[in-house]
């Protein structure tokens, strides 16, 4: 299970952050449709931001668990 969330949430990660920024382009075009002020759009930023967060801890949790020091 854990092998499926390491490859599922980037992918979901980047899906839900493109469909923000679409939103948040629409919106500036036309802001009669109010894209940005319901609820769905809350809903999806909540998952955006939650996928990230799990993304990140993830691949940290993987870097630290190799050893690597590697800074850049």
């Amino acid at each position: 299970m854990k092998k499926f969330f390491r490859a599922i949430l980037p992918n979901l990660s980047i899906a839900l952050q493109l469909a923000l920024l679409t939103l948040v382009i629409l919106d500036q075009f036309n802001p009669r449709l109010g894209l940005l002020s319901g609820t769905p759009f809350v809903l999806m930023f909540a998952a955006a931001l939650i996928c990230a967060i799990v993304t990140a801890v993830l691949l940290y949790s993987d870097w630290r668990r190799s050893g690597e020091d590697d800074y850049y």
